[in-house]
């Protein structure tokens, strides 16, 4: 047995399968976010069909698959987070199948791979209980279906149905989709000459995944809000420079050695301008096909995007909302880089860097939302030693809290407020210590609980807590 063969073909899928392990590791280890509880607490756990309305935070694919999980399952991490990994479970895959298709030999798979998966950026939003994971894993289906197929009707019908559920995931890839779905229906009409065939292509483009939309996206979109879409970008060099800095965000120093990481902080920021200076060589030189097409779809929806800023004020995708950005260009480079020595380097040198960026506690979005889950324990003790039913919260942790407190359903306090300006007349508080330390002094609260990897803190009122401890010490004098 040719051994050396035989462990090479499992390099690819064991780097895939261990993606999809990590991602569900981080799904059941990690706190959950305000976002991800705003998701849950509006758009889910009401009794009404609130996942229908339209809202910028309610990603109505997501929403529906949390509510069938949850349902089922009962509010647990894993149950609220499901969707994210379905998502996560459908990108990996189409990435396995895209780089075996677009990419020569395991020696560029490998990495373009990785590249495509382990970006730290992306890998955030596979496991996060939001709508960018399926959005990213079926606008990939979409790709891997045009790829593998010679394009006939049936596959036209699941690549457009594949698009619409990607826009049902998330509104921000509705131009992303359109455009792939226009140069998959160019690449079908390209390969015959026949009009029939063309029209029924066309027909195949456009019904199923119209029927889709009308479905699941349609009414969200007829009743969308005024100043729903105010986050976003106002240059393209911002929307790129949000999309790098986030890829190349905070390599995680428990498995980095000191002295690697302060060298690789002098290199970061020349990696990504070369991978892409030598991409750029290459697609100049050689021009092909793929990579051609792959970057007709991302310029014609940035253009589009541009055109709506110029047009309607409407800002550019900005970092979350321009994550289609990430595989478009990585699949384009792969499909560039055969036998190209110099930028199959460079993929390795970034694939390395992302898997050294690999963590299991925190969101680069919500880092501050890391220990949310280890503070409400201590709530949950206050409430149930002493009563205290009087809580109040930053607004960076409000949400979050509400969500345990309705996963837990023990404790006796109603909701948590979170509001922008604090309340001064509650008992227990759970503060961001570096902006309300001042709130801490002129309020002379004692600080009982420190977060251990962030800056939260739970602090109680000494009067409160002096007047808590008076029951018990009655009751030792009684007996």
């Amino acid at each position: 047995m040719d051994f050396r063969r035989y462990y090479s073909s499992l390099i690819l899928p064991g780097t895939a399968i261990f993606a999809l392990l990590w991602a569900v590791a981080r799904a059941c280890v990690q706190s959950i976010t305000i976002d991800e509880a705003d998701t849950y607490l509006f758009w889910v756990a009401r009794h009404d069909p609130s996942q229908w309305e339209a809202a910028s935070n309610n990603h109505v694919l997501n929403s529906l698959l949390m509510r069938l999980f949850t349902s089922l399952f009962g509010v647990s991490h894993l149950s609220v987070r499901a969707p994210a990994l379905l998502g996560a479970a459908l990108y990996i895959f189409a990435a396995y199948l895209l780089c075996r298709k677009v990419t020569p030999g395991l020696r560029v798979q490998w990495p373009v791979f990785v590249c495509l998966v382990y970006n730290p950026f992306v890998f955030d939003y596979l496991v996060a209980a939001r709508g960018y994971a399926l959005a990213l894993g079926f606008l990939m289906c979409t790709l891997a279906v045009a790829a593998y197929t010679r394009l006939d009707a049936a596959a036209c019908a699941l690549c457009s149905v594949c698009a619409a559920l990607s826009f049902a995931a998330n509104f921000s890839f509705a131009f992303v989709n359109v455009f792939a779905m226009v140069a998959i229906l160019t690449w079908a009409c390209a390969r015959t000459q026949a009009t029939r065939t063309r029209v029924r292509s066309l027909g195949a483009c456009v019904l199923p995944g119209l029927l889709v939309s009308m479905f699941l996206s349609v009414p969200a979109v007829l009743h969308w809000p005024k100043g729903q879409l105010a986050y976003g970008a106002h240059s393209p060099g911002e929307m790129f420079s949000t999309v790098a800095r986030a890829s190349l965000y905070r390599l995680n120093p428990q498995i980095v050695n000191p002295m690697l990481l302060e060298l690789l902080g002098y290199v970061k920021p020349f990696l990504l301008p070369a991978l892409l200076a030598l991409a750029l060589w290459q697609w100049v030189r050689w021009r092909p096909a793929v990579s051609g097409a792959l970057l007709g779809i991302l310029a014609a929806t940035i253009g589009a995007h541009w055109l709506l800023l110029k047009l309607f004020r409407v800002p550019l995708p900005m970092e979350r909302t321009a994550i289609w950005i990430v595989p478009l260009c990585m699949l384009a480079i792969g499909a560039a880089a055969a036998n190209r020595r110099a930028l199959t380097v460079m993929l390795y040198v970034m694939s390395f860097y992302f898997v050294l960026c690999l963590r299991l506690n925190y969101f680069k979005e919500w880092s501050w939302n890391a220990d949310v889950n280890k503070i409400y324990p201590v709530l949950a003790w206050y409430n149930h030693t002493y009563g205290v039913r009087d809580v109040a919260s930053n607004w960076m942790y409000g949400a979050s809290l509400n969500f345990y407190r309705l996963q837990s359903g023990g404790e006796s306090f109603g909701e948590i407020e979170g509001p922008l300006q604090l309340p001064t007349d509650r008992s227990l508080y759970v503060l961001y210590y570096p902006g309300d330390e001042d709130f801490i002094k002129q309020q002379h609260l004692r600080v009982v609980y420190r977060a251990p990897n962030t800056e939260a803190v739970v602090a109680v009122r000494p009067e409160a807590e002096a007047e808590w401890g008076r029951p018990a010490r009655a009751a030792s004098s009684i007996n």
